[in-house]
């Protein structure tokens, strides 16, 4: 059962870690609550669509055809549109890093650092290997020492500028003054970090730039605003079934705390999965498209902070990793196509506000 999981690496060794003390427990008579609460456990993990994605054909002209049958304004139409080809041609791409250091130890450290994040890593021991790594490589972000030989950090945030406009760079450096952090920034750095390099800063600088860079002024996920419930789920289902997905909804409306919809730890009394994970198990597919109905009638009713929770479920960068509580592992959202329902969006405030894209139906 296991073998053919699909689980990712590091859930294998959580749930290696589990079977073990299953054996253990298993020479305990009578068989307590703690055997079957693992038992339990490692079967739900084991049931889990870790890497079930459909062989989509997805059929966008049929997706065009229901949105002109469904959807009256062309603007929201093509709005839709857009955001299902980004999602038919790439779901998620793990974000390309180039390293740059002409100090070996330094070099190695920072990619490990970053390749332990699930960061796909490039490294350049000379800003000169940087510049054609930079002309032969889909990169997102330069990590880059300042002082180096003849082809210095200064000259790659200028290379990186010329030919990934997008792309964000940070500086590193052993020799910081305000004058080369001030020069660094006005260049075009996203941020400068002196050595040595404190492991949280780093990753925290590279979240903010991948973010940066993804966001770019685009609203990441759509969010139905008008019609009625039945009409919003309605053109859900059809966008599902053209586009080859499982269909799955909830209403945020019956959600009364963080715990329904992210689970309860194992270490707690009533330990639960959240809805998220839940409907993903259910539908036997880790690429659903996935609607979150009434989120301006949840968000009267629901006690601690809505807009952050879903933040965490829906966004892109931190749905790749998101961590269900009972699960305590992660499990990839990125692939789901989220949409989000209103009645009226107008007082759906930062950060959720900053991610949803609204379409008036």
């Amino acid at each position: 059962m296991l073998s053919s999981a699909g689980m990712p690496t590091d859930v294998r060794k959580t749930t290696d870690t589990a079977l073990e003390a299953l054996e253990a427990l298993s020479t305990v008579t009578p068989v307590t609550s703690t055997h079957e609460n693992a038992l339990a456990y490692v079967g739900y993990l084991a049931s889990l669509p870790w890497n079930r994605t459909a062989a989509h054909k997805p059929d966008l002209q049929g997706v065009e055809k229901i949105l002109n049958e469904h959807v009256r304004d062309s603007g929201s139409r093509e709005k839709i549109l857009e955001h299902l080809r980004g999602k038919s041609s790439d779901t998620y791409k793990k974000p390309t890093i180039l390293v740059v250091d002409d100090e070996r130890i330094a070099l190695e450290s920072l990619a490990y650092i970053l390749e332990k994040e699930d960061y796909t890593v490039v490294t350049a021991g000379s800003g000169n290997e940087a510049i054609a790594k930079l002309k032969e490589s889909d990169i997102d972000l330069v990590i880059t020492d300042l002082i180096m030989g003849e082809v210095d950090g200064t000259a790659i945030i200028k290379e990186t500028i010329s030919r990934h406009p997008d792309t964000r760079v940070i500086m590193i450096t052993g020799y910081a003054t305000v004058d080369t952090a001030v020069q660094a920034l006005r260049m075009g750095a996203f941020h400068y970090i002196e050595k040595p390099v404190r492991v949280d800063d780093l990753l925290s600088s590279v979240k903010d730039a991948l973010r940066k860079k993804y966001s770019n002024g685009k609203r990441n996920v759509l969010c139905f605003e008008g019609q009625s419930r039945e009409a919003q789920i309605s053109l859900g289902k059809m966008i599902a079934s053209t586009l080859d997905r499982k269909f799955v909804s909830i209403s945020l409306s019956e959600i009364r705390e963080e715990s329904e919809l992210c689970g309860l730890g194992r270490a707690e009394e009533s330990a639960h999965p959240g809805r998220i994970i839940d409907e993903l198990r259910c539908a036997g597919a880790a690429d659903p498209v996935f609607m979150l109905e009434g989120l301006d009638a949840a968000s009267r009713d629901f006690r601690g902070d809505l807009a952050s929770v879903l933040v965490n479920v829906i966004a892109p960068l931190k749905n790749r990793n998101f961590t269900d509580r009972y699960l305590d592992v992660p499990f990839d959202l990125s692939h789901v196509i989220f949409i989000v329902t209103a009645n009226s969006a107008k007082d759906i405030q930062s950060p959720l506000g900053d991610i949803l894209d609204i379409v008036r139906l």
